[in-house]
């Protein structure tokens, strides 16, 4: 036997004081009684109760005290080891969203609750219950349960998720169940077909119909907008109905245009095309009118590209090549781009731009909650750059190959530094003259000279994205080539990046959220309505874990300017629809017992000993005191 709570045994030590106040007090008694015949006559009938009159004063002694000790026993809640009568029950319970497909009113992941909490009541008292859940992620839900109230309640605690669940990614948990416990007994409860060893596969597949997309766009037309796009239906040969509907702004009732008949063989994705001509619209809505199994996968949702905000730039600058930066800035996107010369520009009275190009100049102090290129900052790089400008560097001949630099790209750096190097072909170029600087830590480098960076990237003082040329345009060849326009297009990507790079996603992706120029907070909402608020200190780009199916909104708060919202979708994934998979999941070892040792915690009867006491004790005190006077 063991205790969960052994500090509950101090309550024996009220023992002793029971025992000490039973022999301190006072065993006098005064009673009134009458001198007559009557009395000394009966004196021989009290003479046969005085041995029980002494008894009375011990009983009562020993019941409290069988009381006193009940009580101490109940607070420190015993456990009752019992060997090899009872089994220690391990679930692994799949998650995954093809669980919640329905039949008649229920899902699978209901009728595997239901099993699950059929086998605990079935189970031997004394039983342990533990369970891993395979969700987003596998880990242990609830471990070594003794009461089956308790177990039935967390499991019916918990839901199926809307992701990919790989049962295989909990083997490493079951294994180690296993090597503890060789009498351990392991359910894999899951609708995917597993082969699997030492252990009970329950399989609460019921072979419902279900039809799903597996391929869907939209392309604009003259006229409107047409849909495409592939269905399937996984159950059966089925004629399908696919109906496009329109919004006409972004949580706008969805309102139907056309819809198309579509025929379609079991498992082989039928094509499908929808006419319709609209003139406005914030997003189109995808629907397969065909009551299935799981709803889920029968609607998506198409969002226009990310829109980004307005690329209004201005370039400070006195020196002649500005022109070619001009040129290059306009023919990357939409941009408008206005000109200042550097005497009239002051950081405090100039305000409202998306990107500031400094060029053979650098301000006191850089504008915040902006953009900024610095292109030659000869005079250091302003207050808030976190650049420090050390020397120039020149070829030490006039004449011939040594009078210029030949630099080089970067091209195989991180993700980000690839990104920006995009369709660069990185063909030579001259440098004549360079800045040697000191770029912050973390920034990216696209172009080095002898270890120096010419062209970088990344975040600056004030956490606004900011590139640094330590070369003008003028004084090299670059501004003369293909990959100066290729090199602009990607840089104003990265100084005004898209909100989000995608609208299209399956549930389990993970979605980038670009931080953009002027951002002031960001707070995507999902589906059910929680909200989260991006870390976008110090970021430049913030990911999501996509974990539910429908539309997340992305409110975009900039400083000076409207809320930008945005919307992406997360649809059901491909294999989930199917809902195939399995595999073989074995447990390595040979089960050794066929029964674990049982525990009981059971305390009904600690209150039932205490209550008999009681009533005892109250039973003695009442004899006592009106039976033996």
């Amino acid at each position: 036997m063991s205790f969960y709570f052994p500090l509950g045994l101090l309550g024996l030590l009220g023992i002793p004081v029971l025992i000490l106040i039973y022999i301190i007090k006072s065993k006098y008694t005064e009673q009134t009684i009458a001198s007559t015949y009557l009395w000394e006559l009966s004196e021989k009938f009290l003479k046969k109760r005085k041995p029980v009159s002494k008894l009375t004063g011990i009983v009562t002694l020993i019941l409290q005290i069988l009381a006193v000790a009940a009580v101490s026993l109940l607070i420190a809640h015993p456990v009752f080891t019992m060997p090899a009568s009872a089994n220690d029950i391990y679930f692994i319970l799949d998650g995954s969203a093809s669980m919640n497909m329905q039949q008649e009113g229920s899902t699978r992941f209901e009728r595997a609750q239901q099993q699950i909490n059929e086998i605990i009541d079935g189970s031997l008292s004394g039983s342990s219950y533990s369970l891993v859940f395979v969700r987003d992620t596998a880990g242990v839900a609830f471990e070594g349960v003794t009461d089956k109230e308790q177990a039935k309640a967390n499991v019916d605690a918990l839901s199926a998720g809307w992701s990919v669940a790989e049962c295989s990614s909990a083997m490493g948990i079951a294994q180690e169940y296993f090597d503890n416990n060789r009498s351990a007994v392991i359910y894999l409860v899951s609708d995917k077909p597993y082969e699997v060893e030492n252990m009970q596969l329950i399989d609460v597949s019921a072979g419902e119909s279900n039809y799903a997309f597996t391929e869907y766009g939209y392309r604009r037309t003259v006229n409107g907008v047409t849909g495409t796009g592939k269905v399937i239906s996984y159950s059966g040969d089925a004629d399908l109905t696919v109906e496009l509907y329109y919004s006409a702004e972004l949580g706008g009732e969805p309102v139907k245009a056309a819809e198309a008949k579509v025929n379609v063989k079991q498992g082989e994705p039928a094509e499908f095309e929808i006419d319709a001509e609209l003139a406005r619209y914030a997003c189109l809505q995808l629907k397969i009118a065909d009551a299935d199994a799981l709803g889920e996968d029968n609607t998506v949702v198409l969002y226009d590209e990310a829109k980004t905000q307005s690329r209004k730039v201005l370039i400070v600058s006195d020196l002649q090549d500005r022109i070619y930066i001009k040129n290059a800035i306009s023919g990357a996107g939409k941009a408008s781009v206005e000109m200042m010369s550097t005497k009239d520009y002051d950081t405090e009275a100039v305000k409202g731009y998306g990107l500031y190009v400094f060029n053979g100049f650098a301000p006191a102090t850089l504008p915040e909650n902006a953009a900024v290129w610095l292109i030659d900052a000869v005079d250091g790089s302003g207050k808030g750059s976190g650049v420090t400008f050390r020397d120039y560097e020149e070829p030490r001949d006039t004449e011939g190959p040594a009078s210029y630099f030949v630099p080089q790209y970067n091209k195989g750096g991180s993700a980000q530094e690839k990104l920006l190097m995009q369709d660069v072909s990185g063909r030579d170029i001259a440098v004549r003259k360079y800045a040697k600087y000191g770029v912050p830590r973390g920034f990216y480098t696209l172009m080095t000279q002898n270890g120096d960076a010419l062209i970088s990237a990344g975040l600056n003082e004030n956490n606004d994205r900011q590139v640094v040329f330590a070369f003008r345009i003028g004084d090299s060849s670059l501004g003369l080539t293909d990959d100066f326009l290729i090199l602009v297009r990607n840089l104003m990507n990265y100084l005004f990046p898209a909100v989000i790079d995608d609208t299209a996603y399956r549930c389990g992706d993970v979605m980038n959220v670009n931080v953009v120029p002027n951002c002031e907070s960001i707070v995507v909402q999902s589906p059910s309505g929680k909200s989260t608020t991006l870390d976008t200190l110090g970021n430049d780009i913030c990911s999501v874990q996509l974990t539910e199916t429908g539309t997340y909104t992305i409110t975009v708060k900039l400083y000076g300017a409207e809320d930008t919202v945005l919307c992406s979708f997360a649809c059901v994934p491909e294999e989930e629809s199917r809902s195939e998979g399995g595999g073989a999941l074995f447990l390595s070892g040979e089960r050794e017992f066929e029964y674990s040792d049982g525990f009981y915690d059971e305390l009904l009867f600690f209150f039932i000993a205490i209550a008999v006491l009681l009533l005892a004790d109250w039973g003695v005190y009442c004899y006592e005191q009106y039976q033996l006077r």
